[in-house]
């Protein structure tokens, strides 16, 4: 990646345009594979994936204001509401000119209180108002695809005479092999996290807190250009083992082990998984060094098999454990270690396809498919290290999106 964040004019960098269409495209090709007219999408990732709107962050929690993406008639229809954000949208968004629907309701949010006759009113209006549009580009008689919503829109939905099926795994496949644009925004994310990673290592000290290590990072990861980062692991000393996915004012004490995460930093709606462990204020001891090199050696045999071609069945299968990893083995026994592993789908959301189960179908891996291994080792009543990275499949292996070093365990705060 030759190119920054910003867009100069004598270098081409992300081509916004180009990842939109592309994401339209793969969106579409998914909707004729599984025999979809038009979408209704409330899942705040797949909405920006579909129409690249920014707007209302909160309601990744709350089913409200959803897009409708009739299958290769265009740009999706945007709800958006009447009067806080329609403007917004609209100069924001000139791609979606004639597809932004200012609403009072943005298809009724699920948790939003209505008498029931008033509640029925507006259900069955949305319900009309999508018949409408998918009648409109000719595709009343086929399905209508539903991601998540309470059951009010579904049945005023299928009182209108429409049929509704999931609308879950078209978009999940849809978004598996990524593009060159998606990748370089993952690298973005990964850019903006090794920012965090700096400061922590510039400023952290014995005799803070795991809270003031969260603000250093958070500061640092902001001011390189994250959008929002979902959640933190800061963690030291006893907290590591296992490690917790949290923070506390907990001071951290010379000598001590320091897990971090500042969980998908996100640039653009793209993330990473990224872990990385640390000795604060002293040389590591001996039991540290082993737990360490047990991660790192995990890891490598991760990047040993990750390769197109095989499957994921293949992948679960492979996926390592701590047992042939151990260089003193008697030794990690006597302190009764624990450990935990996980291999799944990274992209603008965590743990997507492809997923990594024997009990799901086998799929194949493909070049620019992306995933985040993560192994947790520990010591009970002792400490642990997490290490986690994302990686790429290549034309023939796969790719660390995730640069900053993590091949021997670092001291900091010295």
């Amino acid at each position: 990646m030759l190119h920054g964040m910003m867009a100069v004019d004598w270098q081409p960098g992300i081509n916004f345009d180009k990842l939109r269409r592309e994401r339209l495209e793969k969106a579409n090709s998914a909707l004729h594979k599984y025999g979809i007219g038009a979408a209704i999408v409330y899942s705040w990732d797949s909405k920006r994936y579909l129409s690249s709107v920014w707007n209302h962050p909160y309601s990744r929690h709350v089913p409200w204001a959803p897009v409708l993406l009739i299958r290769d008639a265009g740009f999706p229809y945007v709800w958006v509401g009447k009067g806080l954000d329609d403007f917004q949208v609209a100069r924001d968004c000139p791609w979606l000119e004639g597809r932004i629907i200012p609403e009072k309701h943005g298809l009724a949010r699920a948790n939003h209180m209505m008498p029931d006759e008033y509640s029925d009113e507006v259900w069955t209006a949305n319900a009309q108002q999508i018949k409408n549009l998918v009648k409109e580009h000719g595709v009343e008689n086929e399905p209508v695809s539903l991601d998540w919503a309470g059951p009010n829109l579904m049945n005023a939905l299928q009182k209108e005479g429409l049929q509704v099926v999931d609308g879950n795994t078209w978009m999940i496949e849809a978004r598996m092999v990524k593009t060159e644009e998606e990748v370089a925004l993952m690298q973005m994310g990964a850019i903006c996290n090794e920012a965090g990673y700096s400061a922590l290592v510039e400023h952290v000290r014995p005799g803070m807190r795991e809270n003031d290590v969260q603000g250093i990072m958070a500061k640092a990861i902001h001011q390189a250009g994250a959008e929002y980062i979902e959640g933190w692991v800061i963690n030291a000393g006893p907290r590591t083992s296992p490690r917790c996915f949290n923070w506390s004012d907990r001071v951290i004490r010379p000598g001590e082990m320091l897990v971090a995460e500042a969980c998908h930093c996100t640039f653009c709606g793209y993330k990473v998984c990224y872990d990385r462990s640390f000795v604060v204020g002293a040389k590591p001891t001996r039991i540290q060094r082993e737990l360490y090199a047990v991660a790192t050696d995990m890891h490598q045999k991760v990047i040993d098999f990750l390769r197109p071609g095989i499957t994921t069945h293949d992948v679960a299968r492979l996926k390592p454990t701590p047992e042939p990893c151990f260089k003193n083995l008697q030794d990690i026994i006597n302190f009764r270690t624990g450990w935990k592993n996980h291999l799944g789908g990274m992209g603008i959301a965590w743990f997507e396809a492809p997923y990594i189960d024997l009990e799901e179908p086998a799929i194949v891996l493909e070049k620019n498919m992306c995933f985040s291994y993560h192994i947790l080792f520990w010591v009970e009543g002792g400490e642990g290290v997490g290490l986690e990275n994302t990686y790429r499949i290549t034309d023939t292996g796969c790719e660390n999106l995730c640069l900053w070093p993590f091949e021997e365990l670092q001291a900091i705060g010295m």
